[in-house]
């Protein structure tokens, strides 16, 4: 069993708040991870409202379905029963506890229109996607690249800090990353590694979202035309997001792309990434990208059938962009301060990862080569001379820590492990 990262920040939350919500698509380990808390003895109880019965009790009365329980309890899926949300406020208010209870959800309750009870002050909630690399791969602790960016912002201090680390993680090759993009994130389809394997458990994945979770949330989901702007917006990661074009080929109105945009987003199915925007002198983009979740998903879609399709795909720099995205994604569940939006001009200047923390500003453009030049850091340097206090950097696939000014740094990839 893999010991995931999150474990520890779970762990803290749970003596912290009274309740915790694990939120996550279907299928990333949240009923794994909240099984092994239980025997880490966080918890005492685990409970599946995937089960008819437990699911009937606390529909039919959820006050009463929460006290037979007690406190220290895993109410998994709790998305099923979204009056549990009331009863669970009242519970908490009646016994202001820490650790009494962790749910998980495979869609983000809180969001939910007929959830009156947010169970603000009262919880905490943590989001929970696939394994990332570094989990795939082993590593004892969730990667610093995020933290060191912000703590050594110039390209000596950035340099010196992380050559002692460089000695103490994994190499990558080229095959690693092919494969970590062709797989994903699934634990099943990552630790099966399987590509026959792969295409069939996607599609039954696919059927058993359409048919529950979606269902679930949308008593008016024409799944028709659902189902062809999720595979079209799988076949759109990592690009702009235009909804007239959405709508002109799923055959629907922008108001309904709209509705079923939040709701491939409530599912953790895709995901928004805003441009960033200011007062500068240049033009710049305000059109959202779409990303898909998780690479492997994507691959499944575009066809991709194995490791060697995947090399000579024609949409390999959207999925490793994808892929890169949800890695990033895995770590900035660590910190909360970093914000994360895109750069790009019209006049075709762009950086692929803007993060801030406050007024400091990291660009982060993804290389897919071993080698880097002064012409790959042009967005970034168009986007320094408006940007004070702002650290640019291109990750490439090599494996040498280079500085190209004061402020510009080539960064090697298995940083992120």
């Amino acid at each position: 069993m893999i010991e995931r990262h999150l474990i520890k920040l779970i762990e803290q939350s749970l003596k912290r708040f009274p309740a915790v919500l694990l939120i996550g698509a279907r299928q990333v380990g949240k009923s794994t991870l909240a099984e092994q808390l239980i025997q880490h003895g966080l918890l005492d109880y685990y409970v599946s409202l995937d089960d008819l019965n437990h699911l009937e009790a606390a529909r039919g009365d959820p006050d009463g379905f929460l006290a037979s329980f007690g406190s220290r309890v895993a109410i998994d899926e709790v998305q099923h029963v979204p009056d549990l949300m009331r009863a669970l406020k009242f519970s908490i208010d009646k016994k202001r506890q820490n650790g009494r209870y962790l749910l998980t959800g495979s869609a983000n309750i809180l969001a939910y229109p007929r959830v009156k009870e947010s169970l603000a002050g009262r919880v905490d909630v943590i989001y929970l996607e696939g394994l990332s690399l570094g989990e795939q791969l082993r590593q004892p602790k969730s990667s610093t690249l995020l933290s060191d960016l912000f703590s050594y912002q110039t390209s000596e201090k950035f340099i010196t800090h992380c050559r002692q680390r460089m000695k103490m993680i994994p190499k990558l090759t080229l095959q690693m990353i092919f494969k970590a993009i062709f797989y994903g994130g699934f634990p099943s389809i990552v630790l099966t590694n399987d590509p026959y394997f792969n295409a069939r458990w996607f599609s039954a994945y696919q059927t058993t979202y359409l048919e529950r979770d979606v269902r679930d949330i949308g008593k008016l989901v024409d799944i028709i035309p659902f189902t062809k702007l999720l595979r079209l917006i799988t076949l759109r990661t990592s690009n702009l997001l235009v909804n007239a074009n959405l709508a002109k080929d799923v055959g629907i109105d922008q108001r309904t792309i709209v509705r079923y945009l939040g709701m491939l987003e409530l599912t953790f199915q895709c995901h928004r990434l805003m441009p960033w925007h200011a007062n500068i002198n240049k033009r710049l983009i305000k059109t959202p990208k779409i990303f898909c979740n998780d690479s492997g998903f994507a691959c499944y879609f575009f066809g991709i059938s194995d490791i060697q399709q995947l090399h000579t795909s024609p949409f390999l720099g959207a999925l490793a962009e994808t892929w890169l995205w949800s890695e990033f994604r895995k770590l900035l569940i660590f910190h909360p301060e970093i914000h994360s939006s895109f750069y790009r001009t019209y006049a075709g200047r762009e950086i692929d990862f803007v993060l801030n923390r406050g007024n400091q500003y990291v660009g982060i453009e993804f290389k897919f080569a071993r080698t880097v030049s002064s012409n790959d850091f042009a967005g970034l340097k168009d986007m320094q001379s408006e940007v004070d206090n702002m650290l640019g950097v291109v990750l490439y696939t090599g494996d040498q820590l280079a500085a190209f000014s004061d402020k510009l740094i080539a960064v090697p990839l298995n940083l992120i492990l």
